[in-house]
């Protein structure tokens, strides 16, 4: 009778154990290294699912509040979208006369800024005017411009990447809310049916802080606009319909998103005059504490009830590993993990 096919190796194998081992242990690194470089090919792509998934689950808490008051699902979505739509061009024609305006003062200012720099002690150190040219001239070579140029394209080509993936990211956000319930009654279908209730409620609970997460967020962001807004309004600091919008989003990023929009926004009131810049200063580091210490942990406390401290040690790892998205997600991430270490581990270890 002739063998299988296949049994002659499996005969080996079983005769030779550090044959087989060896074997078996080749296949799993080259399926380990495999999946390690999929993820790092498909690393951008991970990253804009993992944000349009952050995204949608917290617009379906606006979704889920309209549909309890019975509106069908699909008219929800549209006042959403409709209602974004008409915020975002709302807000950008409130920020294009103005930065139009200020981008005109800005050309028209450029020679009292020249004179104003070329007078200062800070050029006298270098020669005065002549000397600034003389170094001017030493810099703009053809090797230098070259390379300036080199790193425009690169930096526009990185511009348009993101604007692409930008579009993806808000794509894939619209598609997820669109099957919402169906990838929501798919990852249920997963687990066992006699876990299926519990699964359910756990489910929900973490999407219901992610999505208050992203409310929390997004209302502290706003707030920070408005008052930086408001103080330099008050303050006389240019471009501040433009720095108040890059101060709102960069507000998002917990812990350091606040300081870098206050450094942004000194060096631009230190072009008015020192005083005006001191002033910023002493404003955003007031503001920072405030937030830091009162308005962030009020908000968060509400919405995903994770202390300052925790909060801090997430942002840290997520910094360190996954970047600027890692900081974003990280708060929701640990309030989901700590919900389930509540509801499945703790309960398992009480009982135990």
């Amino acid at each position: 009778m002739a063998d299988k096919p296949g049994l002659p190796f499996r005969r080996t194998l079983a005769q030779s154990p550090p044959l087989g081992a060896g074997i078996l242990l080749g296949l799993g690194l080259a399926v380990a290294y495999a999946l390690v470089w999929a993820i790092g090919e498909l690393s951008t792509l991970i990253t804009a699912l993992v944000v349009a998934v952050f995204l949608a689950v917290g617009l379906q808490r606006i979704i889920s509040s309209m549909t309890k008051r019975g509106l069908p699902r699909w008219l929800a979505m549209t006042i959403l979208f409709l209602g974004m739509a008409l915020v975002l061009c709302g807000g950008i024609a409130a920020i294009i006369p103005a930065l139009v305006r200020e981008t005109t003062e800005f050309v028209d200012n450029v020679p009292e800024y020249y004179e104003a720099i070329v007078n200062s002690r800070l050029a006298e150190r270098f020669g005065g005017e002549s000397g600034i040219l003389e170094s001017v001239q030493g810099v703009l070579t053809t090797d230098n411009i070259a390379k300036a140029a080199g790193g425009v394209a690169g930096a526009g080509a990185a511009t348009a990447n993101g604007v692409v993936w930008t579009i993806t990211t808000l794509l894939l956000t619209v598609f997820i809310l669109g099957a919402y319930v169906q990838l929501r009654t798919g990852v249920i279908r997963l687990v066992a049916a006699s876990k299926r209730d519990q699964a359910g409620r756990l489910l929900d609970g973490i999407l219901k802080q992610i999505g208050a997460y992203l409310i929390g967020a997004l209302a502290i962001g706003l707030l920070a606009g408005i008052s930086s807004w408001i103080f330099m309004a008050i303050a006389g600091i240019p471009y501040g319909a433009l720095l108040a919008l890059l101060v709102a989003l960069l507000d998002l990023i917990p812990q350091i998103g606040a300081t870098i929009g206050a450094v942004i926004v000194t060096l631009v009131a230190l072009a008015v005059s020192p005083m005006t810049a001191v002033a910023s200063a002493i404003f955003f580091i007031a503001y920072q504490q405030l937030e830091n210490w009162v308005i962030y942990p009020t908000v968060m406390r509400s919405a995903v009830k994770v202390s300052n401290l925790a909060a801090i040690v997430a942002v840290l790892v997520g910094g360190t590993l996954f970047g600027v998205v890692g900081i974003v997600l990280s708060v929701p991430i640990y309030a989901a993990i700590r919900l389930i270490g509540k509801e499945l581990v703790v309960p398992r270890l009480d009982n135990s």
